[in-house]
């Protein structure tokens, strides 16, 4: 800072004023007023930034998550383009999740495509994923010892992202449809297992014109799934290597640690898939599977493409509302229901949790989608 004085002697009657007042410990007040002008204009300053240059520092600097990472870049393209973060109030927020439920106008994403309204658990990612960084916004730029202004999106009620009744109204008059908030509790039925593996073994279904060509690796692959649980990535990346013959089970590299770490654990092979298996990896060195070439950067090509052929798998066999997640979903549910020969359940909850790779309790109930029949047996047996 600095001031202008008509006189020397006016300067020095200042400096030596101040001079007296510091080494008394006292900060002269017109010190003081010009920090406090300072700050205000830096709090102006941040307030007046694009919330979409405050999300490109949170991806350059925070170690955002991969998945996170690829939502905020295409709410940088859709939602955010022209938001200061001053805009960030809660009536704004409000909006915006109404928009998300009821279309955003002409706004265009990927290859031109008009972009739509969203299923309540997309809106929850969404908000979610600005909420962080909002949190790390005002944490880097709030000065020591000043509050952090609460943050608005993290104020929003439960439920939030439900369609009301207004909602889906003006969703409609958009020409959209209202999405549900639904759980995946689609469970494999053991003729529609059967059809699956006859398809891959090459067996003309019924009611089709001609068979698919015999595909080993991809029964084994779905094979594997239905019986550890893996995730997908977790199965084409596994090598011979990972799998303890001896003692029955396979080191999985885990791919959903915090922020993309690795986050390994041990699954075990039942004596079905453990024969399968090691019959599959005689000779093999390296990769189980061939479908990914062991290059990182081909990752996420190699999971679409998989993603694809059992869309088409499934669709050939008369499932077309099956995806391969839902995999996933059964291999947790037979873990639940495995018995053993005394008749006791083989593992608890928290031991499938661990196999499962899990962290929070919480997943078992998303994942454990117990058959209304299975349920009603056990009834009619006591």
């Amino acid at each position: 800072m600095f001031y202008t004085f008509d006189t020397l002697a006016e300067a020095e009657a200042f400096k030596a004023q101040v001079d007296g007042l510091l080494k008394q410990g006292v900060v002269p007040q017109v010190l003081m007023n010009a920090a406090d002008a300072k700050q205000k204009q830096e709090k102006a300053t941040q307030d007046s930034q694009f919330l979409s240059a405050v999300v490109q520092g949170y991806l350059n600097h925070a170690h955002a998550a991969p998945n996170e990472a690829a939502l905020l870049t295409v709410m940088q393209r859709d939602d955010l383009r022209g938001v200061a973060v001053a805009d960030v109030t809660y009536q704004w927020v409000e909006g915006y999740v109404r928009k998300l439920k009821t279309g955003r106008g002409d706004v265009r994403g990927a290859f031109g495509r008009k972009v739509g309204n969203l299923a309540p658990g997309s809106i929850r990612k969404r908000v979610g994923a600005l909420a962080r960084v909002l949190d790390w916004h005002w944490r880097r730029t709030v000065a020591a010892g000043d509050p952090i202004p609460p943050n608005p999106l993290r104020q929003l009620p439960r439920g939030y992202s439900v369609y009301s009744d207004r909602d889906t109204a003006e969703a409609a008059r958009a020409g959209l449809t209202a999405k549900k908030d639904t759980t995946r509790e689609r469970r494999l039925a053991p003729d529609e297992e059967a059809l699956l593996v006859q398809a891959l073994d090459g067996v003309k279904l019924p009611g089709k014109l001609r068979a698919l060509v015999p595909d080993p690796e991809a029964k084994m692959f779905l094979r594997l799934v239905l019986d550890t649980g893996l995730r997908m990535k977790e199965a084409y990346t596994l090598r011979v290597s990972q799998i303890d013959w001896a003692r029955g089970f396979i080191n999985v590299e885990g791919s959903k640690g915090h922020r993309g770490a690795a986050k390994p654990r041990t699954v075990p092979l039942k004596t079905g898939i453990a024969a399968e298996l090691r019959a599959w990896c005689a000779g093999r060195v390296g990769l189980v599977f061939s479908y990914w070439d062991g290059d990182k950067a081909t990752m996420k090509r190699t999971t679409n493409q998989l993603t694809s052929r059992f869309r088409s798998l499934f669709r050939h066999a008369g499932v077309p509302d099956m995806k391969e997640h839902d995999l996933r979903h059964e291999a947790c549910c037979r873990w639940f229901e495995l018995r053993g020969k005394d008749g006791r359940w083989v593992f608890s909850d928290v031991e499938i949790c661990k196999i499962m790779g899990w962290s929070d309790y919480s997943m078992v109930l998303r994942y454990a989608s117990l058959r209304g029949e299975d349920l009603s047996s056990r009834l009619n047996a006591v």
